[in-house]
């Protein structure tokens, strides 16, 4: 009598059903990462107009609604990470009470930890437009006042800074309680997901590489105008680059996807080289020429994305699937979880979003023109 294998496997003719894949549970994630993200954010903005600089305490629904958009995926990527941490912890389940209350206050701090850093940041660019400002003043006052003026305004920052992480985790315990009581006092750290995939999913290597190279294509077409603008040449290239990395990064997604790594690797190092010389010695020609770039948010994040994208595709190159000891062999390892998969795709996403967002003119105030920050973006 033949035996019949159903969901994958059978014993004594008696099928046994294949373990569900866990899936992440994006009806707990995002609802905790909106509600954190956007009272973070208002906390910020109201310490912004009490001790930041002038220029940016105008308008500020708006910039804490551009703001705090911004940074949710760093807050998606926050409650995603304490999630899977979680799970690894205690298992798909909370199955006790203490379990339960320790994975809520994990999300509280993970989403603490992503406000910090956004207030951290946000303290030190107001400190930097304050510093200005006193330098400014020195032809006014003696130096002995700038110098104290300057002092203060550091101090004042970094209380700033104290106070307004204890209100950021106070509000997120509270948010992560009240948003887990809304929904009936459940919260999942994993779901089952038993309906078979009908292809076998993207490699977590081929998975950054796609998205880091969207991400950078997208960037870098925000850019086109601000260059076309003031020099043709670059706005063109911009758009070369971004056609590229954009095609590119669909060819990752594909099956055959290794013959399109040379030119992944190649795509990435070029811009990194242009984007080195040209903040350090200045690029040779140009209506700038030997004149160093300055270095923005833009640009720092492109060239997050572009090393990313070049060290991972010099280990795809490389073989790094192989088995030591194996010539030709690649290692048999299992996919990468769904929770795993999604924090690195996430974290290229949120890298993404803030590089665009520093495209923006007039995104950290009215600090510089519009020039100032588009010029400054990644060549």
């Amino acid at each position: 009598m033949t035996e019949k294998t159903m969901s994958g496997s059978s014993v004594d003719g008696h099928s046994i059903a294949a373990p569900a894949r866990q899936a992440v549970p994006w009806l707990t994630v995002l609802p905790l990462a909106a509600v954190m993200a956007y009272a973070d954010g208002f906390w910020m903005v109201s310490l912004r107009g009490a001790v930041g600089a002038i220029e940016r305490t105008q308008e500020p629904f708006a910039s804490w609604l551009r703001e705090s958009t911004a940074t949710l995926p760093v807050f998606v990527l926050a409650v995603l990470a304490a999630v899977t941490l979680a799970m690894r912890w205690f298992g798909p389940a909370l199955s006790r009470p203490r379990k339960f209350i320790a994975t809520g206050l994990l999300i509280a701090a993970a989403g603490t930890l992503a406000g910090m850093a956004q207030l951290a940041v946000n303290s030190a660019w107001d400190y930097a437009l304050q510093h200005r400002l006193m330098g400014a003043m020195h032809h006014a006052a003696t130096g002995s006042s700038v110098s104290d003026l300057d002092q203060a305004s550091l101090t004042v920052q970094l209380v700033s800074i104290a106070y307004g992480s204890g209100i950021l985790l106070v509000t997120n315990v509270v948010l992560t309680g009240w948003v887990v009581a809304m929904r009936g006092g459940r919260m999942d750290i994993s779901r089952a997901q038993r309906r078979p995939a009908r292809t076998a999913p993207i490699g977590l290597s081929r998975l950054l590489v796609a998205v880091a190279l969207f991400g950078s294509a997208a960037i870098h077409g925000a850019v086109i105008p601000g260059h076309l603008d003031h020099w043709a040449p670059a706005g063109a290239f911009f758009l070369v680059l971004a056609l590229a990395e954009l095609i590119l990064g669909l060819r990752m997604l594909g099956r055959h996807h290794r013959g399109a790594l040379p030119a992944v690797a190649a795509a990435s190092a070029v811009p990194l080289a242009l984007w080195l010389w040209s903040r350090t010695a200045g690029l040779p020609f140009g209506p700038e020429a030997g004149v160093p770039e300055l270095v923005g948010l833009a640009d720092i994040a492109a060239c997050i994305l572009e090393l990313a994208t070049l060290v991972v595709a010099i280990v795809l190159l490389r073989g790094g699937n192989a088995l030591p000891g194996r010539k030709g062999a690649t290692a048999a390892r299992p996919p990468a979880s769904a929770h795993l998969r999604s924090i690195t795709a996430l974290a290229a996403i949120a890298v993404g979003v803030l590089g665009m967002a520093g495209t923006v003119p007039g995104w950290f105030g009215e600090a510089g023109s519009a020039s100032d920050i588009s010029h400054s973006a990644h060549p």
